[in-house]
């Protein structure tokens, strides 16, 4: 074949497949950007919880080459932050709701307390990976973008990305998955996540707001 009818027959095979994930409600994303697809089965991964109707999972990101493969050079990893890439999967006929704000890794150092970390939002992980030694999104802002302790391009845009890869939101459909990583400041002490344990307590059905229980996720099966 004519190597121009190759590069054609080639646009039009991307084409049609861009169209086709349009036309099925998917979003269009580079590799490196795009989430990995949720697994046939949550439940297959090591480290999950599961009752009365919702099944929590989740995959934490150990590797250097994991987050790069994902967030790029700039990644949490880079900075000592743990990623976790969480499934949520309601199995039931109604909306759940959970409280993101609530969401805790405790992990302990051998010998040491349990500690509750909560979780960043994607601001304040972009501040730290862009800005490792710089100011925090709570520091006083300067008039100038970039002077005085203000976002900088290159901070916002680590922040839009990290957005899109996150937890889109707090509500799970009836019979639906949803997935997206929830980032943790544990100052590079990866080894520790063998002892740590995710911790959902706010979960509750839409428009009854009937609570269930706890999601407790040991993490160590998934460090193995």
């Amino acid at each position: 074949m004519d190597s121009r009818l190759k590069r054609r027959a080639g646009v039009a095979v991307a084409g049609a497949a861009a169209l086709l994930m349009l036309l099925q409600g998917a979003p269009v994303r580079s590799a490196r950007q795009a989430v990995p697809a949720p697994p046939f089965d949550p439940a297959t991964l090591p480290a999950h919880d599961a009752h009365q109707g919702l099944l929590i999972a989740a995959d934490p990101y150990l590797t250097r080459e994991r987050n790069e493969e994902i967030f790029g050079k700039k990644s949490p990893y880079s900075v000592g932050l743990l990623a976790i890439n969480l499934y949520l999967r309601n199995d039931t006929d109604t909306p759940v709701q959970i409280n993101l704000d609530t969401i805790e890794l405790q992990i302990a150092s051998p010998g040491q307390p349990r500690q509750h970390l909560e979780s960043l939002s994607a601001e304040e992980a972009a501040f730290r990976i862009i800005l490792p030694n710089g100011p925090s999104p709570r520091a006083r802002r300067g008039p100038i973008p970039g002077i005085g302790g203000g976002k900088t391009k290159a901070v916002a845009k680590k922040q839009d990305e990290l957005r899109y890869l996150m937890l889109p939101g707090d509500m799970v459909g009836p019979h639906n998955t949803v997935h997206g990583f929830v980032i943790f400041d544990v100052d590079g002490h990866f080894e520790d996540v063998r002892n740590a344990t995710i911790y959902i307590p706010d979960v509750s059905k839409f428009g009854s707001h009937e609570k269930l229980f706890f999601f407790e996720i040991d993490l160590r099966p998934a460090t193995r």
